[in-house]
């Protein structure tokens, strides 16, 4: 996704809008609707994330027992790599953020996927796709794994993914979607 880029998900109201997209980070402006409920929870193991509140709170979900650090107006908070988190706005009014990968990740590239399929119905309530397969495609692009179940098994079962949906034709749906990703 290229800086300047703008994407919105119809199904959550979200917006989210690149600012810098390199090699070496991406930094994103996210607009979260008010209620808007958590992805679920998750950790990267190949960069940090960085979440800075610009107006409104923002609850941020850390570690499995999903501890609550809320941040308001002027706050922010670096994920480590391998931290389990998840974030939402509970609160009655819209929260704009920013989040920073450093180094850059594909979780910018990842939400396009999620919100072309938004935009298209097929979004379950969490805003990420319904379709089993979509939704493991969602998570490979993202480099978003689920504690609790070894890395490798989740690496195998995303790379199996990937490689249905190369033979299964949902490349062209992505290509479609100006989602153009190659995974080594």
């Amino acid at each position: 996704m290229d800086a300047g880029a703008s994407i919105s998900n119809d199904h959550t109201g979200e917006t989210l809008t690149m600012l810098i997209s390199n090699e070496a980070r991406q930094l994103y402006r996210v607009l979260l609707p008010p209620g808007r409920p958590s992805p679920p929870l998750h950790y990267h193991v190949k960069f940090t994330e960085t979440f800075k509140v610009i107006e409104g709170s923002l609850d941020l979900y850390l570690g499995r027992e999903r501890k609550l650090l809320a941040l308001n107006a002027g706050d922010s908070f670096t994920v480590p790599i391998g931290r389990p988190h998840t974030f939402a706005n509970y609160r009655a009014t819209a929260s704009l953020i920013s989040v920073e990968s450093n180094p850059a990740g594909t979780v910018a590239e990842a939400f396009q996927l999620a919100y072309a399929v938004a935009n298209e119905g097929g979004a379950s309530k969490d805003g990420l796709p319904k379709n089993i397969l979509l939704r493991l495609l969602f998570i490979r692009i993202s480099q978003g794994f689920i504690p609790g179940i070894p890395l490798v098994f989740q690496q195998a079962v995303l790379s199996a993914a990937f490689f249905l949906s190369e033979i299964s034709g949902l490349k062209r749906y992505l290509v479609r979607h100006n989602i153009h990703l190659e995974f080594k």
